[in-house]
């Protein structure tokens, strides 16, 4: 979709402590040929509160940027991937009601880790039926914390770090401008994630969440899928990717930077990166190996990172890129149009 007159007016991420792969590795918590194919260095870890905290201290963060008054709010979305904190709870109401306050509309959009950029689609065309004062507040927060999920050995070719977003979307003009976006699904081999096992009554209270067990159920029975399942997911990122250049008018070589979905090495998809010229050094993979999958936050905390360091100069463009279970799959171009004075975790 292209859109006219939609601004990211302010963005934060609020990340943890580094910790060293190396660490993890030495005291057996992470499998060093797995940690030597993969390249992360080190991951954020966030040590206590509730993960939606990290919501709550992303919304401060990016509303102490922004020029949008709360009460120009009328829209606050939250994303995440793992608990927030208690089960049978309303997380984007209570990020609502611990930040910005008033009466708008509060919902949660579950799309795992391409949700940022679906909250991102969805604020854009509700701002787009609404008044030109109208701004929306996105939020994302995830801790992948024993004993329900383990950041190490939960998932294969991808870390797991902790943090949470923050994003203003607003009508009023802010530091990039929304060119489009192209959020797609398809869930033809979605069943990849969930094994063979029946569903259950209640949340599993045995372990650590198991993706991998899950993943090789799948193929133990459905093996000659696997070319497919591959091809499928490449042409699915290829189309989301194509769609949005083609609605902002440009073309693969106008990107200056491509925030990506912080995998390992393991999982980067070569046809994908070749087909749009990708090279790391266009991309936010020094900074995103040194934090680790965020979870639904990695586009939004990826372009905080290269707005605060300055990397990222007004004219640029940035391409948003996700991919998230199920399978669903984004990207976002924004123009930047600003370069504010933020340094990390500060206004």
């Amino acid at each position: 979709m292209r859109w006219n007159g939609i601004y990211l007016n302010a963005c934060g991420a609020v990340l943890g402590r580094r910790e060293q792969t190396s660490v993890a590795v030495a005291e057996g918590r992470y499998d060093a040929d797995e940690a030597v194919a993969d390249g992360f260095l080190s991951i954020s870890i966030v040590d206590d509160g509730p993960a939606v905290e990290l919501a709550v201290k992303a919304a401060d963060l990016t509303m102490s940027r922004s020029t949008v008054a709360p009460e120009d709010i009328d829209l606050v979305v939250h994303s995440s991937c793992n608990h927030q904190g208690l089960d049978h709870f309303a997380p984007a109401s209570y990020v609502q009601g611990r930040s910005i306050g008033g009466r708008a509309a509060a919902v949660e959009v579950k799309q795992y880790s391409n949700g940022g950029l679906a909250a991102l689609e969805i604020a854009a065309a509700y701002l787009s039926a609404r008044s030109e004062t109208s701004a929306a507040l996105l939020t994302t927060s995830d801790v992948f914390a024993l004993p329900s999920f383990d950041r190490y050995r939960s998932d294969k070719g991808v870390v797991f770090g902790d943090g949470g977003t923050g994003v203003v979307l607003s009508r009023q003009g802010g530091v990039a401008r929304l060119l489009s976006t192209a959020v797609i699904s398809d869930g033809t081999y979605g069943a990849v994630y969930l094994g063979n096992k029946p569903f259950q009554e209640e949340a599993a209270e045995d372990g650590p969440v198991d993706l991998r067990s899950r993943r090789d159920e799948y193929l133990l029975e459905n093996g000659e899928l696997l070319l497919k399942i591959v091809q499928s997911l490449t042409e699915r990122q290829q189309e989301s990717v194509s769609v949005a250049l083609a609605d902002a008018g440009l073309a693969a070589k106008d990107i200056d930077r491509w925030v990506l979905t912080n995998v390992g090495r393991t999982l980067d998809d070569v046809d994908f990166r070749d087909m749009f010229g990708i090279e790391d050094d266009r991309t936010t993979w020094e900074w995103g190996r040194r934090v680790g999958h965020i979870g639904a936050a990695d586009q939004v905390a990826g372009l905080t990172h290269l707005l605060e360091t300055g990397e990222v100069r007004p004219g640029d463009k940035v391409a948003l890129c996700g991919i998230g279970m199920g399978f669903t799959y984004a990207c976002a171009v924004v123009e930047i149009l600003e370069q504010p004075q933020w340094t990390a975790d500060a206004p």
